[in-house]
């Protein structure tokens, strides 16, 4: 057979002429021809690099891949055993045969697999178990007084143990489940509570890990990379000043980074995401380098940041702008969303080959670069040639990244500065979820239960620990935490529970 012949591409760039010219950017200002050959060439290289074509991309550029991806697997495939760590583990011997005996084929003897057989046996329970103590009472026939018997170790005059707060919270907060939705879920199941009851119980178990939440506040002002953005959530019963003139209430999303873990904080009230990142600030001890500062530009995210920081403005944000008017200005806006979606490329092979944010900012400069180099141009091009209208919504898509432009390109000069703000905006979504559910907070104390909360359960799936083991672990041992609370964060609680050999069982 023989091979098919690799086809080739022609450039048609004369490379003579372009190196002429970009020599001659250096001593004069170059004529129409020349801008046109720059102009061209640029076209040339957009098409050349390669970009990655994802769903959401090719449905807004309106293409589709040339080489579609092989369909996903049916469903995620069989989880190791490993993923089940607080799974009951039962050793089955075999009921007629043990290690040494005779195999019935009589030719030789049993002997046990390095690997026994696993099988997953699952049942259903209520998320809340009641248990009733009768407690025997006895009473003198004489003096009349009652000898009540003592109720058993580790069950307290407190009705709902750490376990079953955490298991309300992680419902409410974590979930979305509305404290009357998880009522009639209980009572359907043989454990009727009252909704106000949930709250009772949450409300306490809040006071508790209140030190948790301001901990991990000073956690998050000692980042090395901050996000931060806010929504908006109401609060029925909020006492106002007399001359407040805002009359929006919000909660900030606030992600902290420093090495490999990462800090999610909620703050809800009459504050912007500006001012609250102006108050995480405040804590920063001063010898500490610079934190990147990533949001989108709006000024109730930036209104209060100081012009010798280290902000960066989100691409993500300003390549929304051109998908949003694609329609009317396709040829202008998928030119700027391929060459954005180039830079994402560029980052993703970073993150593949395992960067470190040294090496990673050396691959944007020599990559991302020109790329960006070439969009910049390219926007002052289309207002300095008057070939776009300034007031037009085209317009105002191009002098948002010219405006920003600083801001939105701080990956190029600065390891470790990322592309956009999407940590924030996922941690938000908990917000949303639970603003469509429950509509509001009652109280200025219920979103402030609802912070602390939102807080340690976005922080553990952050570092992928589980928010109902570690909501149990501090309640049970926040004396421990206060003596040393960075032992006891998501990511490393598990070994202070080891040292105090506590299971923190369904306690």
């Amino acid at each position: 057979m023989s091979k098919k012949k690799r086809k080739t591409r022609e450039i048609g760039i004369d490379l003579t002429e372009f190196g002429n010219i970009v020599d001659a950017t250096e001593a004069r200002t170059l004529n129409d021809n020349e801008r046109k050959v720059l102009r061209d060439a640029q076209e040339v290289l957009a098409r050349l690099v390669p970009t990655p074509n994802n769903e959401t991309g090719a449905a807004v550029l309106g293409e589709q891949n040339a080489e579609p991806r092989e369909p996903k697997k049916g469903g995620p495939g069989r989880r190791p055993r490993t993923d089940f760590v607080d799974a009951d583990v039962v050793v089955n011997k075999h009921p007629d045969f043990q290690i040494g005996q005779v195999c019935p084929c009589g030719c030789g003897r049993l002997y046990a697999l390095k690997r026994p057989l696993h099988h997953r046996h699952f049942t259903g329970q209520a998320a809340l178990k009641v248990t009733l103590f009768e407690s025997e009472q006895l009473r003198c026939s004489t003096c009349g007084k009652v000898y009540t018997a003592p109720l058993p170790d580790g069950v307290g005059p407190d009705s709902y143990s750490a376990s079953a707060k955490s298991t309300i919270a992680y419902a409410k907060y974590g979930l979305g489940t509305p404290f009357h939705r998880q009522a009639l879920q209980y009572a359907a199941l043989g454990v009727p509570i009252s909704a106000s009851v949930l709250w009772e119980a949450v409300s306490a178990g809040a006071d508790v890990l209140q030190p948790v939440y301001e901990h991990l506040m000073q956690v998050a002002a000692e980042g090395e990379v901050g996000f931060f953005d806010d929504t908006s959530m109401p609060i029925l019963n909020f006492d106002r000043k007399a001359n407040d003139s805002r009359t929006g209430l919000f909660t900030t999303g606030i992600v902290s980074m420093r090495g490999e873990t990462e800090v999610a904080i909620f703050v809800t009230g009459r504050d912007h995401a500006g001012e609250n990142r102006a108050h995480l600030l405040a804590r920063r001890p001063p010898e500490l380098a610079k934190m990147i500062q990533m949001s989108d530009a709006l000024a109730a995210n930036t209104a209060y940041v100081s012009s010798d920081e280290l902000i960066a403005y989100c691409l993500a944000h300003g390549r929304r702008n051109f998908v949003k008017i694609i329609e009317s200005f396709p040829a202008e806006c998928r030119h700027v969303i391929r060459t954005i979606g180039t830079v994402y490329h560029h980052d993703s092979l970073s993150k593949e080959a395992g960067h470190t944010p040294e090496e990673r900012l050396a691959f944007h400069q020599e990559l991302s670069g020109p790329v960006m180099d070439s969009l910049k141009f390219w926007l002052d091009g289309q207002i300095a040639a008057r070939k776009t209208e300034p007031n037009s919504s085209l317009g105002k898509a191009i002098e948002y990244l010219r405006k920003h432009w600083e801001g939105l390109t701080l990956f190029l000069r600065q390891a470790g500065a990322p592309l956009d703000s999407n940590a924030v905006e996922r941690i938000l979504k908990k917000v949303v979820l639970f603003r469509k559910n429950s509509l509001f907070y009652k109280t200025a104390r219920g979103a402030r239960v609802g912070d602390i909360y939102l807080t340690l359960i976005a922080t553990c799936q952050l570092n992928k620990a589980n928010p109902h083991r570690y909501l149990t672990a501090l309640q049970h041992h926040i004396e421990a935490f206060k003596e040393s609370p960075a032992d006891w964060m998501p990511w490393n609680f598990a070994e202070a529970l080891e040292r105090t050999r506590d299971p923190v069982a369904a306690t």
